[in-house]
């Protein structure tokens, strides 16, 4: 049998990824999501795929076709600038962290 061996980089970021994320002023408060710039539509997309629903399912339960799931999703990526589902989910807990801290 083989042991298989996990090597990771010494550093997770560099100096100069360090550098590029300070010039351009990125804080986890600035990830906090606009909600407000969604149509309904899409918050009911945006909580179904937080309930882990894939697009055939929540297709099913909103009643729309599973192209129109995909539509919604770009463009609910593209309003809040991420590129993936897992982004979306990200960005989601964050903003709702936000909240219950502001408490």
């Amino acid at each position: 049998m083989k042991n298989h061996e996990i090597r990771e980089p010494a550093v997770l970021i560099t100096a100069a990824e360090r550098m590029q994320i300070d010039a351009s002023g990125l804080t986890a408060s600035d990830s906090v999501i606009p909600m407000d710039c969604l149509s309904k539509r899409e918050l009911q997309v945006v909580h179904k795929i937080m309930e882990g629903r894939s697009n055939k399912v929540i297709a099913s339960e909103l009643f729309i076709s599973e192209r129109t799931v995909k539509f919604h999703c770009a463009n609910i990526y593209k309003k809040l600038n991420i590129s993936s589902r897992s982004a979306l989910i990200a960005c989601c807990f964050r903003t709702l962290y936000r909240e219950v801290v502001s408490l």
